[in-house]
């Protein structure tokens, strides 16, 4: 890199030269001042409530770009560069840490065959995400969450934060993290099947006090891949096994995203967890010899001692067919639902006292809420009567349940007691008897706006 190449030169992200005043840049200079100009004689000529919106915009083109006002620091093992605050940087930085950990420690056999580029871009806004990775490495961010890209304009883990859920960011966070740290590993010969599968049984896991709860799902997934099974509409083991990242991405954009991803964290899931972890040694041969360069074929039945790829494809089905959900990780993501409608309801001035009225409520406005991950949307509806129970299994030593009530507000300051009689939180919601832990949900007041919240799922 260039002596003189703006920030995060030990980043190594930005890695080419570019012209001190190009025509390109005079263009976007010169239309950046037009814009402030117009901007500014809309707010001189309207008065009243546009006014401050008007500034505001005036506010966001006047700032610096992204690029150059974006801090930057070395945190443990990672280099950061963000906008966000330097508490929720600070926070979620440790969060990559602690799961760097957890990927040494899963893969400790396998050597780096180059050095890490550990460089990471934190963006509170989604548009700035995808205008940098557009326009400062040639990478296209639509419909992601996040991203590990490496190219010749630069390697980094990117994501943004802007009014997502933390459990959002950390399942991008643990999945694309894990990409990152795989690529010092295997380069670019991992194949898609183990990269994302891994990739995905790390996403899925939960982070409890420096431990990973892992091997967690939802009912939904295990019913899709069910279903896939059932109908023959999954892919052949061995078509995934040998599918490369060019195939992988076509397969993506022309067939089940969705489907395609679950497999694959479902075969790493029977390799983990099949017949009592019988397979676990034989995983690790294979990543082995994968990291040796050996091809993914020849690594699977060296590993696995056999050609024969169709009768472990059989044993992949019956495990797949017996496969139960978790009930943590799905009191997770039904936690998220009723928090999203709990402030739904809370911007219309309704705050329910029970769990009963949450859903009758809910109902009554029609609510839906959105899941997004690998570009595809699944929505949940208040119709569905499972968003509101959990359910029992294999750690439960008795039901647990979703409870809903008001906030506790006995440890809270005078003041934002006295504030929360004119501007009332959204209602409480947490669980009881969920096993290993229990979960609730955290309202944050805005500073500015007494009346608006967010919400963060927090484990006890």
């Amino acid at each position: 890199m260039p002596a003189n190449s703006h920030s995060m030169q030990s980043c190594h992200i930005q890695s080419y030269n570019q012209p001190a005043m190009g025509a390109d840049v005079l263009i976007t200079r010169m239309s950046r001042l037009l814009s402030m100009c117009l901007t500014a004689l809309f707010v001189v000529t309207f008065f009243g409530p546009s006014a401050a919106h008007a500034q505001d915009i005036l506010q966001r083109q006047a700032r610096l770009p992204w690029w150059e006002r974006a801090e930057e620091k070395k945190i443990g093992h990672y280099w950061i560069k963000t906008d966000v605050e330097p508490e929720l940087a600070n926070s979620l930085a440790r969060h990559l840490n602690l799961m760097y950990e957890q990927y040494a420690q899963r893969l400790a056999s396998l050597p780096s065959r180059e050095p890490e580029k550990l460089n990471v871009m934190i963006f509170a806004e989604h548009l700035e995400y995808q205008f940098v990775l557009r326009t400062k490495f040639g990478v296209d961010g639509t419909g992601s969450g996040g991203m590990f890209f490496a190219n010749p304009s630069g390697t980094a883990l990117a994501f943004w934060i802007e009014n997502l859920p933390r459990r959002r960011i950390e399942h991008v966070l643990q999945h694309e993290g894990f990409h990152q740290f795989a690529f010092s590993r295997f380069g670019a010969e991992l194949p898609p099947w183990a990269n994302e599968g891994l990739a995905e049984f790390f996403g899925e896991a939960v982070l409890v006090n420096r431990k990973l709860v892992i091997g967690q799902t939802t009912p939904r997934v295990i019913k899709r891949i069910r279903d896939a099974i059932e109908l023959n509409e999954h892919i052949p083991l061995r078509r995934m096994l040998t599918m490369d990242g060019q195939l992988w991405g076509a397969q993506v954009r022309r067939g089940d995203a969705a489907l395609q991803y679950h497999q694959a964290w479902s075969m790493v899931q029977f390799l983990v967890y099949g017949d009592g972890g019988r397979y676990v040694q034989a995983f690790e041969n294979y990543l082995k010899m994968i990291n040796a360069g050996y091809t993914s074929e020849q690594s699977f039945i060296r590993a696995f001692g056999s050609p024969d790829i169709e009768a472990f494809e059989k044993q992949w089905k019956e495990f797949v067919l017996q496969m139960q959900p978790s009930a943590f990780v799905t009191a997770m993501e039904r936690m998220e639902f009723l928090a999203a409608g709990a402030l739904h309801l809370r911007e219309q001035k309704i705050v329910p006292e029970t769990l009963e009225e949450l859903k009758a409520k809910l109902r009554a406005v029609g609510f839906t809420y959105t899941l997004g991950a690998h570009g595809v949307e699944t929505v949940l509806n208040a119709d569905d009567d499972s968003l509101f129970v959990i359910f029992e299994d294999d750690l439960s030593d008795q039901q647990p349940v979703f409870a809903v009530g008001a906030i506790d507000l006995r440890r809270a300051t005078f003041r934002e007691r006295k504030l929360a009689e004119q501007h009332p939180f959204p209602c409480g919601i947490q669980t009881q008897h969920l096993q290993p832990h229990e979960i609730s949900v955290r309202w944050v007041r805005d500073e500015d706006e007494p009346d608006a919240f967010t919400f963060r799922i927090e484990v006890k």
